[in-house]
């Protein structure tokens, strides 16, 4: 059954909040990568080759980092809640936004619980809450592209399920590059590579499309 046969039609007009809803999206993902770009200046003690983006959440400018975990998860909510009425006539959107906000709710946690220091020992109680955000946005970006590749058939957003599907498909590569070499120089680049590259991008880049159809709907009417 395809995103266009899971439910009765409704009107095909996307509301123009739709619209809003894909801006803030983007202006997030751009917050997100500025603030990841700058504390490669502000913490030079941590290699880049060899932290994660999320040990830039202790030290004197920390709350900025939190924040960016925190604008990077609306920036997804936004997202999802933008697909979802775009996809108005079926329950494809209802599915695809519900694991957008899973991504987004995880970045929050990641955001508002931070990760231990590198070398810290057993993991704390909050870099255990910080593990478990991480991978909930992790996990719910990997399903979203893979599930995204079957709902979107037939609907008015079909010619964005193959992209979906490689950006899925990328995610997760990079995400078991990256644990897998953990204890290997260089995984701090693969993360980046999935932290500052492939999740803004994609998330940009659906938010603009988002942005279209909504300005096209508004044109139509």
């Amino acid at each position: 059954m395809t995103g266009n046969e899971a439910g009765p039609r409704r009107s095909k007009r996307v509301p123009l909040s739709s619209s809003f809803l894909g801006f803030g999206a983007i202006y997030a993902a751009i917050f997100w990568v500025l603030v990841v770009l700058a504390f490669h200046w502000i913490r030079p003690d941590l290699d880049p080759c060899c932290a994660y983006v999320s040990n830039y959440g202790r030290g004197d400018y920390e709350w900025l980092m939190q924040a960016a975990f925190v604008v990077f998860g609306f920036g997804w909510m936004a997202a999802g809640i933008s697909l979802s009425r775009a996809l108005r006539e079926s329950r494809a959107g209802g599915v695809l936004r519900i694991l957008l906000l899973i991504v987004g709710f995880g970045l929050l946690v990641a955001g508002m619980w931070r990760a231990d220091d590198l070398g810290a020992g057993d993991a704390s109680p909050e870099d255990v809450f910080h593990t478990a955000g991480s991978l909930a946005a992790f996990g719910g970006l990997i399903v979203f592209g893979l599930l995204a590749a079957w709902l979107l058939r037939g609907t008015r957003l079909q010619g964005l399920a193959v992209p979906h599907l490689l950006l899925g498909l990328v995610t997760l590569a990079l995400f078991l590059t990256f644990n897998l070499m953990a204890e290997s120089d260089g995984f701090g680049w693969w993360q980046r590579a999935l932290t500052m590259v492939v999740m803004p991008g994609w998330l940009m880049w659906l938010s603009w499309r988002l942005v279209r159809t909504a300005r096209a709907d508004v044109r139509r009417a």
